[in-house]
């Protein structure tokens, strides 16, 4: 909100310029100073936040199907997010080798046929 000319309530108008951006600049650096420590101070959560956190995220994960309340919970959903991976990486090898074997055979066709086509051609005396 803008003051009128007639509201100067603040002086504006007694102080010279430098004075003025004096005291913005010294605002400017209060105000730095002010959201940094609100930021700094934002970065960590107190423990009943952390309590709160974990009681949450372990009532959405029972929602899904995955209980981890308890420390061989813990073990089982472990070693099957380790089959998992497991059989991802077996299916992604199976793949590569397979995708090789495939690229294979059609580059083996390509030079079969061309090679036929060549000793047609050199068997009909180049016509």
């Amino acid at each position: 909100m803008t003051a009128s000319p007639e509201d100067d309530t603040l002086g504006r108008k007694r102080m010279k310029l430098g004075k003025r951006v004096e005291l913005l600049e010294r605002d400017r650096a209060q105000q730095s100073r002010v959201l940094t420590a609100i930021v700094d101070a934002g970065k960590t959560f107190t423990p009943e936040q952390i309590a709160q956190l974990r009681a949450v995220m372990r009532e959405v994960f029972a929602g899904a199907g995955l209980r981890l309340d308890d420390a061989e919970n813990q073990d089982e959903a472990r070693e099957d997010f380790r089959f998992l991976r497991k059989l991802r990486l077996t299916w992604d090898g199976s793949t590569k080798k397979v995708g090789t074997a495939v690229l294979t055979a059609i580059i083996g066709v390509a030079l079969i046929i061309l090679g036929s086509g060549f000793w047609q051609w050199i068997n009909s005396a180049g016509k």
